[in-house]
């Protein structure tokens, strides 16, 4: 024991790189806290992360203190290897990070929720649930972070209190955004209940309309996707948000999705030039889509003639003057492949008019 210490603390890299393995494969009794001490002075990376990498697969229950003291450390790979060795440790651990979730330090305690979300038991739910109502907001943004991640249901009531009860924007933002992931029917009911004041759509605070819109796309009612989508006004901003909403709700609902009642906002999407450039493309294979070509033919017509002025959207928009029904659009497809200097967009355009 005293000579793999003295090679530990040797000034050769290799020799104490060499001792951390011996001490590893020697399961001594004290072997955690040989590695805990060396740690917290060790400059090597290599060394350092042979020594976090031989405590993660030891009991470590005799540095439980030791890995605690790390969390205050300056040192932000020494606070992250305490999370990472705890967060090993089970039960065990949980019982003594417990103990320490009144610490007067909010970043210590958000440390002890990172490891608890390691551990990821039964447990540990719990003592995460508990957090929720920590004074500090940044530590119960953590909490329910970590407890949307692990699918929670159980502490869905706590958070949906929350929601309603508190107005810091990113607490009830993070609320939302794991309700998402594990809300049903009953609970988008009343989250919509609490951002729609009498019901109306257009009363949704802006800051919350992404987790508004993937929230009743996942579980909500067919007649409230279809509200909460058509009250969007700013299609730039939540561009992707509407898309993906529509595309989530087209899959759950097949057949009952009605494309016509959403076919405006599809177009505004496609056609706004501040969107992203792949978000327009999905709005446009929206429109190309079953029941959407016979909808709105002028309206199409008109995207398609907008689209087909802009480089990047070009053959979107030859696509929409294809499906438009309109012989003015057949027309203006000609017009394009006699215009253009792009062979494949001459070649699209050419196939489309063969489909006729």
């Amino acid at each position: 024991m005293q000579a793999l210490d003295v090679r530990l603390n040797s000034k050769d890299e290799s020799e104490r790189l060499f001792a951390v393995q011996d001490i590893m494969g020697a399961n001594l009794p004290d072997a955690a806290l040989l590695l805990a001490a060396r740690l917290g002075i060790e400059e090597s990376q290599v060394v350092r992360d042979a020594v976090v990498f031989s405590l993660k697969s030891m009991p470590c229950s005799k540095i439980f203190g030791g890995l605690f003291d790390y969390f205050r450390s300056p040192d932000a790979y020494l606070r992250n290897a305490a999370v990472s060795i705890l967060g090993r440790d089970g039960d065990e651990a949980i019982a003594f990070l417990t103990s320490h979730l009144d610490d007067a330090d909010r970043e210590v305690r958000k440390l002890i929720l990172d490891a608890l979300f390691q551990i990821g038991s039964q447990y540990a739910v719990l003592a995460i649930r508990a957090c929720l109502h920590d004074k500090s907001p940044n530590v119960q943004i953590t909490a329910v972070e970590y407890l949307g991640r692990l699918e929670d249901k159980a502490s869905i009531p706590e958070m949906l209190a929350l929601l309603e009860g508190e107005s810091e924007p990113m607490l009830r933002a993070t609320i939302l955004e794991s309700l998402c992931i594990m809300g049903n029917g009953v609970s988008i009911a009343k989250i919509l209940s609490i951002l729609m004041p009498g019901g109306d759509p257009s009363q949704i605070d802006p800051y919350y309309l992404p987790q508004a819109l993937g929230l009743v796309a996942r579980a909500g009612a067919l007649e409230d996707v279809y509200r909460v989508i058509d009250a969007v006004q700013d299609t730039s901003s939540y561009a992707d948000d509407i898309m993906r909403a529509i595309g989530q709700s087209k899959r759950r609902f097949k057949e009952s999705f009605d494309s016509a009642r959403l076919l405006d906002k599809v177009l505004a999407v496609a056609g706004d030039n501040e969107a992203r450039e792949d978000v327009r493309y999905s709005a446009v294979a929206h429109i190309l889509g079953k029941n959407c070509g016979s909808l709105a033919s002028e309206k199409i017509y008109a995207l398609g003639c907008s689209l087909i002025a802009e480089e990047a959207m070009s053959y979107a928009g030859v696509r929409l003057l294809a499906c438009c029904d309109m012989a003015s659009g057949k027309e203006k497809i000609s017009e394009v492949m006699e215009t253009t200097n792009d062979e494949d967009l001459r070649a699209l355009c050419l196939e489309l008019m063969a489909q006729d």
